[in-house]
């Protein structure tokens, strides 16, 4: 027998058919996971930066209050929500009252809400 027959040649072109897909949908895999790593990393660097913006602050202009939940100018993308409380060391719980430590919380959103990142510090009258 010389040659191929015709089986052979569709076997043959199925089996490089189904390895082109494969690696196809591994590299929409990675983009994706390239994207989201990406959204991540920004958020995180927009809510360190207003975490940093707060704690340079004196103590007396850190207000009480939670900042408006919404857009950040230039990441439209992305919203952000301050949270910022007095903190009771005692019962490690937020208080009505000064005890000389607010604890400031900042949270950033995206994709559609669906995702955020958070961090939290808690800073000491001097």
């Amino acid at each position: 027998m010389r040659g191929f027959t015709l089986i052979e040649v569709i076997l043959a072109i199925f089996i490089l058919v189904a390895g082109i897909v494969g690696v196809l949908g591994m590299f929409s895999l990675g983009v994706q996971t390239e994207s989201k790593a990406k959204m991540s990393m920004i958020s995180l660097e927009l809510v360190q930066a207003k975490l940093e913006e707060l704690v340079s602050l004196p103590y007396s202009e850190i207000n009480s209050l939670t900042e408006d939940y919404g857009q950040i100018s230039g990441f439209e993308s992305y919203k952000r929500q301050a949270d910022i409380a007095y903190w009771d060391p005692a019962n490690s719980t937020t208080s009505q009252t000064d005890l000389g430590i607010k604890r400031i919380k900042v949270i950033v959103f995206w994709d559609s809400n669906k995702q955020n990142s958070e961090l939290l510090t808690l800073i000491q009258q001097q």
